[in-house]
């Protein structure tokens, strides 16, 4: 048989190729645009546009972007697909390796779906196998005791019962890589869990950090509170739970960032030695008189760290 008349042959995987290219498009539109719009209305951005604010430009590289709950016809083909709500990758800031994921509030109001679940887990397994420093943006609730839609065009995407423990890698990043999160919205569940389960925590002023939303409250105990009563800067930062307020998101990148700066990678590693920009001979005489003689009176431990480390430090 001639060349000319050989029967054309076609890629094996052609199909699946498709399908993942056609994932990867959606998955951009996150939420759709209606729910993108929404959120911008809020005043805040979207966990993609938070990401490409914290690191250098164009060092983003995402990871899992495919990944989502899937919808078939009867027939196998794709007929409609959710995104994952946690998107993660690898990024630079200051030129130096990280890992940062986030929930995306604009898909199921960051309340995770079983792609997203993983996702997440898997952001904290990749921080430890590279040891780099992780970076988590929250915004989101936990997990929903609703149904998922039409589970029986749905394919299974559970975990197998042996599975790890997802707390697992979370508890171990603390003991190996620096974390410094962010409540950039309402935080709920899970994500609140993740939130503080770190070195550095930070929030802004329109941030809520809730065990459960006020409906949850309302229903157990009777009182009706909103978010920010129940979990508002006033109330975290009296507690400890969150270590700073930022004024805005773009505050918030700002503080991470500088957090970083004074840590290492990780807990094999030594930070960048910086010069100190301190007047060798200052005195703090105020450290002399601001401990009380008296162990019963209290006295600001903010104040004398802030004397003993370089100034506007």
């Amino acid at each position: 048989m001639s060349e000319k008349n050989q029967p054309e042959e076609h890629a094996p995987w052609e199909k699946e190729i498709d399908e993942i290219h056609t994932r990867r498009k959606l998955a951009k539109q996150q939420g759709g645009k209606a729910a993108v719009d929404k959120h911008h209305e809020k005043g805040r951005l979207t966990i993609r546009e938070r990401i490409d604010t914290l690191l250098d430009t164009k060092s983003f590289q995402e990871i899992g972007e495919g990944a989502g709950v899937p919808e078939y016809d009867d027939n196998g083909k794709l007929k409609d697909f959710q995104p994952a709500n946690f998107i993660l990758g690898f990024g630079q800031i200051e030129g130096r390796k990280v890992i940062v994921g986030g929930e995306d509030f604009t898909v199921r109001g960051g309340s995770p779906n079983p792609a997203g679940l993983r996702k997440s887990v898997y952001t904290e397994q990749l921080a430890l196998k590279y040891k780099v420093p992780l970076i988590r943006l929250h915004e989101g609730g936990g997990g929903s005791v609703g149904g998922t839609g039409n589970d029986k065009a749905r394919r299974p995407l559970g975990d197998p019962v042996f599975s790890e423990s997802r707390f697992v890698p979370l508890a171990e990043t603390l003991s190996s890589i620096p974390v410094a999160t962010a409540a950039l919205g309402p935080v709920a569940g899970l994500p609140a869990a993740r939130l503080v389960a770190s070195h550095f925590s930070v929030m802004t002023p329109n941030a809520a950090v809730l065990i459960a939303g006020p409906q949850v409250v309302k229903r157990a105990t009777g009182h009706d509170m909103t978010k920010e009563e129940l979990g508002g800067p006033q109330v975290h930062l009296a507690s400890g739970a969150i270590d700073n307020l930022a004024e805005d998101e773009a505050d918030a990148m700002n503080q991470i960032t500088r957090f970083l700066s004074y840590v290492p990678d990780n807990a094999w590693s030594f930070p960048k030695a910086i010069a100190p920009t301190d007047k060798i001979d200052r005195c703090e005489d105020a450290l002399a008189s601001i401990v009380p003689t008296s162990r019963r009176q209290p006295f600001q431990m903010r104040k004398i760290i802030e004397m003993v480390v370089d100034q506007n430090e």
